[in-house]
């Protein structure tokens, strides 16, 4: 009994970065809602970026209210307490959703890929394969980890006095999926968007070719590219090291790993 009524031990510099956290949530939320306000009407080639700021929103949503509930946990351990399982409530849509944000990340590096190398056949083909379809996949896929987590791994929550985050809640099976299918879809989409590069390069300095429209729709494919694998992927290939970087900027690790308040010394 006097250890359960024992304090758990909080990470302070884990609770600072989950506060910048918590608030740039908040901020990248109503960004993306002004965002999708402003342009949603303005060009039917930018959908699928349409539905990246879409899933921000509610990514930025869930993240935010994760991250309060476990700042306040473990900032108040007494008097949230009972509310605890809702940290994973919350972390697990989240992931889903990030998930599913990967998926029309890939997408985007596709579809940019192909109308770069067949321009013709992206003109004539594109229009018969419309986007809400990569939307409904997308969240198919995201939701997957819901049928993986509970379906095949078998989970039963039980978290622990000092978990504060899915990483610590979740097993070793679940954690196994999440990283392969993280890592692939990263692999894919490297590769996907150096074609682009590649593409890109020869017509701006070999060919001095190119359209003004396309190559704005590239640079936004690329920029996102660049975001989504240096801040969402770095926690899956950074060393030990490196963790709290990773942590302090990658919303899917700051679910899977950086607030799990551990106990020991």
């Amino acid at each position: 009994m006097e250890q359960q009524s024992e304090p758990i031990k909080m990470n302070f510099s884990a609770v600072a970065v989950s506060t910048l956290g918590f608030v740039s949530a908040l901020f990248t939320c109503f960004m993306n809602i002004i965002l999708l306000k402003t342009y949603i009407k303005k060009k039917n080639d930018m959908t699928l970026f349409y539905y990246r700021f879409a899933l921000d929103v509610v990514m930025g949503a869930l993240l935010a209210v994760f991250l309060l509930l476990a700042v306040l946990y473990s900032s108040f351990y007494e008097r949230f307490s009972e509310y605890q399982n809702l940290i994973f409530y919350f972390s697990l849509p989240g992931s889903n959703v990030a998930a599913c944000r990967s998926i029309v990340a890939l997408s985007v590096a596709i579809d940019r890929m192909v109308a770069a190398y067949a321009p013709i056949f992206f003109h004539n083909y594109r229009q018969h394969f419309p986007t809400i379809i990569i939307l409904i996949l997308a969240v198919i896929f995201g939701l997957t980890e819901d049928v993986v987590l509970y379906g095949f791994c078998d989970f039963h929550l039980d978290m622990s006095k000092n978990c504060a985050a899915l990483g610590c809640a979740i097993n070793s099976c679940f954690f196994n999926y999440w990283t392969t299918h993280k890592a692939t879809i990263f692999i894919m989409t490297i590769l996907f968007i150096l074609l682009l590069c590649i593409k890109l390069f020869i017509i701006n300095n070999i060919m001095k070719n190119g359209g003004v429209e396309l190559s704005r729709v590239n640079r936004l494919a690329l920029i996102d590219a660049a975001i989504v694998c240096m801040f969402d992927y770095q926690s899956v290939y950074a060393p030990p090291g490196l963790n709290l970087l990773a942590s302090g900027y990658s919303t899917r690790n700051l679910i899977k790993r950086f607030l799990h308040f551990d106990s020991g010394p």
